[in-house]
């Protein structure tokens, strides 16, 4: 299992966990890899006074699934991390164990209700540098660019709702803090797989 990966090779790794030619189950293990590495990420975790969402590692763990996994395996992976802490485990954020609270969507739900998508764009990019064999800069910084979009609409406006507070207000607690945060994450990865990473079997 995994043969067609070079484990001397870390630049190449992504390259076999998201062959075409991978048996179903190596892209079973991969999901579930992923799944289990959001949900430790999720746990490395503080909260400040300014805003009610806590800084977290999970969203490196989000993009880093799309990085390594196809489209919809990168999506696959963050639907089951959803789905995992839907029926009580405790994989969100600080050994949080539930979606909904009274049968509402928890406060920070709706940014982890995007986290799917935000793995599965960043995938699209990756996924196009594979397929043509170089780093495709332009796919990928696109990808790169617009992967949190969806995060932060969707969770800003579900904050929004959920603390019956105005839209500025939550996007001053739930994005604006977060930016610089996120930005050197992203930079520090699109910077790896466009600089250093081969996209090359040969």
């Amino acid at each position: 299992m995994f043969n067609h990966i070079e484990w001397k090779k870390p630049n190449k790794w992504h390259l076999g966990f998201s062959a075409k030619n991978a048996t179903m189950n190596e892209r079973i293990i991969t999901i579930l890899f992923f799944t289990g590495f959001t949900a430790l990420c999720a746990q490395i975790a503080f909260t400040v006074p300014w805003t009610p969402v806590p800084y977290t590692f999970q969203t490196f763990a989000v993009l880093a699934t799309g990085v390594y996994l196809r489209r919809n395996d990168a999506f696959t992976s963050g639907c089951l991390y959803l789905l995992l802490g839907g029926i009580g485990a405790p994989v969100f954020a600080e050994g949080g164990d539930a979606l909904f609270s009274e049968g509402t969507l928890i406060g920070s739900g709706g940014y982890l209700l995007a986290f799917p998508f935000a793995s599965a764009i960043v995938a699209e990019g990756l996924d196009r540098s594979r397929k043509n064999g170089i780093a495709e800069i332009k796919s990928q910084l696109i990808c790169w660019c617009i992967a949190m979009i969806p995060v932060y609409i969707i969770g800003t406006l579900w904050l929004a709702s959920s603390y019956d507070v105005e839209f500025t207000q939550a996007y001053e607690w739930g994005v604006a803090p977060f930016l610089i945060w996120d930005a050197f994450k992203i930079l520090i990865m699109a910077g790896i797989t466009i600089q250093y990473w081969s996209y090359s079997n040969k």
